[in-house]
């Protein structure tokens, strides 16, 4: 099976920039963007007391290629747009998150990976799914495809991204060779750790790589690409902004019109306070990797403590919410079935990134190397 692993991409900065930069000009470009499903908000089990001078808003990455069957959503993000204070938040949910998914047209209600939501029912299902899992209140979503990342990057001229280890490079470089060939780039393999400027194809197969230590490094390394990318285009020149535009626009489906566009990127880029943060659910100590029916799951441990969190993330910690009894009936039902809880025998405070029970590294690799490898020298590699 080909690679289907892929990397939201600059839409959120895209989508703040347009007013401030000038780019409102170039109309006929971005009257091509608000050409995605519209949604039917009544069924969306939308949260209607949460902040609204919060704007959250679902991203989603499918693969859109021809050679992969379906749209499959291993990228999820919420972000939170503050109007008020002009803070950014990403927040990653990790594609195999444990959750109820709600009957649809194409199935009845179960319990899944997060990521089926959008394979039974597209963006509708998917945030609806959201929504009733952590009391949330999205009703506008961007889906962008595989070959976005690559063109929004090279238009920056690139993105300072920090390199961690040998491992990082290695898995990387692996995943250079398949998007070159996949989008008829013949971009560079990484050949040396720490800061440097990667290319289009160098940063898409940077958020894809998962196997120089799990899906939860994965997830980080997404939101890293996003905030460097964030950072560039929040100060990007007109011409700048327009050449990502025309690029990047025929990837982008949305539910937002053109007028809703140019009124939250307006009403953002005119406070003077612009910051950017990120975060992940499940979160660190309140999460598990299990098997359910022989099928390996990560677990929020339990889901009404991450829903609390998420709104504390989103909000502030002085936000008053209260899970509802939807979400505390998800939750017990999750307990139910795994016998998981922060009362259990296994120890909370070992679930998360690196640990043995928050994200194993081991386990079958579904990645297709190249045959032909790269060449390290010792001091790259260890």
């Amino acid at each position: 099976m080909s690679l289907k692993k892929k990397i939201l991409s600059i839409v959120l900065a895209i989508l703040l920039v347009f007013l401030g930069s000038g780019a409102i000009y170039a109309y006929n470009i971005l009257a091509g963007l608000g050409s995605g499903q519209r949604l039917n908000e009544s069924a969306l089990s939308i949260n209607t007391l949460s902040n609204t001078d919060v704007i959250n808003v679902a991203l989603f990455g499918i693969d859109g290629r021809e050679d992969v069957d379906g749209d499959r959503t291993d990228t999820i993000m919420i972000a939170s747009i503050d109007l008020n204070e002009g803070d950014v938040q990403v927040t990653s949910i990790m594609r195999d998150l444990y959750v109820r998914i709600p009957a649809g047209s194409n199935n009845e209600e179960n319990y899944d990976k997060i990521n089926a939501a959008y394979m039974y029912g597209g963006p509708q299902q998917s945030i609806q799914t959201i929504n009733e899992n952590f009391d949330m209140n999205i009703s506008d979503y961007v889906v962008v495809n595989f070959n976005c990342l690559v063109d929004s990057v090279d238009a920056l001229g690139g993105v300072d991204i920090d390199v961690k280890n040998g491992e990082v490079v290695y898995w990387t470089n692996q995943y250079i060779g398949d998007v070159n060939e996949k989008t008829g780039h013949n971009d560079p393999y990484l050949e040396r750790t720490g800061m440097q400027t990667l290319t289009g194809v160098q940063a898409l197969a940077y958020c894809r790589n998962r196997y120089s230590d799990d899906d939860y490094g994965r997830t980080e390394r997404q939101r890293e690409v996003v905030k460097a990318m964030f950072d560039k285009a929040i100060n990007a020149d007109i011409m700048t902004t327009l050449n990502i535009i025309n690029k990047v626009y025929p990837y982008i489906q949305t539910s937002f019109s053109l007028n809703e566009i140019t009124q939250y990127a307006g009403a953002y880029m005119s406070l003077s306070n612009k910051t950017f943060k990120n975060g992940r659910i499940p979160f660190d100590g309140y999460n598990t990797t299990a098997d359910i029916n022989e099928t390996s799951y990560v677990v929020p441990v339990t889901l009404e403590d991450n829903a609390v969190m998420l709104h504390k993330l989103i909000y502030g910690e002085n936000n008053d919410y209260t899970p509802s009894d939807t979400v505390k009936m998800i939750s017990n039902n999750i307990v139910s079935t795994t016998g998981l809880s922060h009362g259990s025998a296994a120890d909370p405070s070992t679930y998360g990134p690196g640990s043995d029970n928050g994200s194993p590294i081991g386990g079958q690799v579904e990645v297709q190397i190249p045959e032909n490898e790269v060449s390290y020298s010792e001091d790259v590699y260890y």
